[in-house]
């Protein structure tokens, strides 16, 4: 399950510490088959070339960070994120003090890969989903027994109604304000900010302003 604080705002940025001469890293899952790891770097800090196992997905919280993967380099910055396919050689360098999420998939699963969105380019996560009038709008990236990740775009007022689900589900503000209500408390998230809406609990979402986020939900493998 995930390993952040449960029902309570967080900024991941914050959440990690940020050292000169040091990388460090906490990790949100571990599971057999993926883990999801946050990160924050000293500038000028290196991670040595690392071998991508089936997918992984980089994604910058603060600061920039420059991924040199296979003959491409990449420069991220907050809210943009890069996928990297099966057996890519990479490495990552601070460029300034940095914090970046990452999950790293390296056993097959159904539907393991991330999927409609580019791979091997850096994108603005925010950007690959859009908000209609009066609608909600989502968008599955990865689907597994045991992970998803689904972006969500909901315009101003629209509702997730009251539902529970069977794994911890981490929500991560990418734009605007929402209104998350887990059992009988509220909590209101802007940009930046995420929490845990644990599993079994009942939990709704409204938008307080039109919103998205990224949703992250890890539940117990075989």
């Amino acid at each position: 399950m995930i390993d952040l604080p449960k029902k309570q705002m967080i900024k991941l940025a914050s959440w990690i510490t940020l050292a000169p001469d040091l990388v460090v890293s906490a990790p949100i899952v571990e599971g057999k088959m993926f883990d999801i790891t946050v990160f924050g770097m000293g500038e000028e800090e290196t991670i040595s070339t690392e071998i991508v196992g089936l997918v992984k997905y980089i994604f910058a919280l603060s600061g920039e960070l420059i991924v040199e993967h296979g003959e491409n380099v990449s420069s991220l910055t907050p809210g943009t994120m890069l996928a990297l396919t099966a057996h890519t050689p990479h490495s990552i360098i601070a460029k300034t003090p940095v914090c970046f999420q990452q999950i790293h998939i390296y056993q097959e699963g159904v539907n393991q890969m991330i999927h409609k969105i580019p791979h091997q380019q850096i994108i603005n996560l925010a950007d690959q989903i859009e908000v209609l009038a009066n609608k909600k709008v989502s968008k599955s990236i990865v689907q597994r027994k045991d992970l998803s990740l689904t972006l969500f775009a909901l315009d101003q007022d629209q509702q997730i109604a009251r539902h529970t689900s069977t794994g911890d589900a981490l929500v991560q503000i990418l734009t605007g304000e929402a209104l998350i209500t887990i059992d009988q408390t509220d909590y209101q998230l802007s940009a930046g900010e995420c929490i845990v809406m644990p599993a079994n609990i009942p939990h709704a979402l409204k938008a307080v302003t039109s919103f998205k986020m990224l949703l992250t939900v890890v539940k117990a493998g075989d």
